[in-house]
């Protein structure tokens, strides 16, 4: 099991893979569009550092998102609070289980 899905397990959340072309597809063709066209407009603006280019990117996304968000067919929020017991700072942790030896040296 991979540390993320540790951590989910831990936080019982289930993974919901995207195991259809389809939805691969659209997540690639976001990843690939803003990639295209953020440098192409953060040239445009001759931004040429990370603090400017870090003032930008919420304008960016306001102007992005407005132009290619759709409205969701269902408006309700599907995730559930979590409970008083679930630490998210906790379980998002890297954990490797280790051992000791009578040496006291660590496998």
């Amino acid at each position: 099991m991979t540390h993320l899905g540790r951590a989910l397990d831990a936080l019982d959340i289930e993974i919901i893979c995207a195991n259809s072309p389809q939805a691969k597809g659209r997540v690639e063709r976001a990843s690939s569009t803003l990639q295209d066209r953020l440098v192409k407009a953060m040239r445009f603006e001759g931004i040429s550092s990370i603090a400017e280019a870090n003032r930008f990117l919420p304008s960016y996304l306001a102007q992005h998102n407005a132009r290619c968000a759709c409205v969701p067919t269902d408006p309700r929020d599907a995730h559930r609070p979590l409970g008083p017991h679930e630490n998210v700072e906790a379980e998002l942790v890297w954990r490797v289980e280790r051992s000791g030896t009578g040496a006291l040296a660590l496998h």
